[in-house]
């Protein structure tokens, strides 16, 4: 596998959806038939064992801490994450990558977060404005991380 994509949110939340949308947007417009999409409510231990065979990861969640429709990139590692007992509720990128290390023997290359910030989290279907409006930066975000174009990581 060359890509794997790990898409966390609810699409009955509102802004919380916006990682499974786009997700769904990368289906065969992006992505190619080596790019594996993984679309989840949270981010899951079982989800190691993808993770190890990727060369490229990137993870895609919706943010309240940052402000509605701001897309921020960030480097993931599995270096320094939390010791093997933790549930599935606590989690991240960074601990999956180091499970998939652990567990499996392998990590990609290249891991990256793509967040993007909301503010419209209560039940429905509906984005925000913001969010609806930062949808084609995300993918291209996307698109760039996966094509290893240059990309700007905060």
């Amino acid at each position: 596998m060359n890509a794997i994509i790990l898409a966390c949110g609810n699409a009955l939340r509102g802004d919380d959806g916006i990682a499974l949308y786009l997700a769904h947007q990368l289906y065969g417009v992006i992505c190619d038939a080596e790019t594996e999409i993984v679309c989840s409510h949270q981010w899951l231990p079982e989800q190691a064992e993808d993770l190890s065979r990727a060369r490229v990861a990137v993870f895609i969640d919706a943010s309240i801490a940052l402000p509605a429709g701001e897309i921020r990139v960030q480097p993931v590692s599995g270096e320094g994450g939390e010791p093997a007992g933790v549930t599935s509720h606590a989690v991240t990128p960074q601990r999956l990558m180091s499970l998939a290390h652990e567990l499996f023997g392998g990590a990609p290359e290249r891991a990256y977060l793509i967040t993007i910030g909301g503010s419209a989290f209560e039940h429905g279907s509906e984005f925000s404005e913001p969010v609806r409006k930062a949808v084609p930066a995300a993918l291209q975000q996307v698109q760039d991380l996966l094509f290893e174009e240059s990309v700007r990581v905060v």
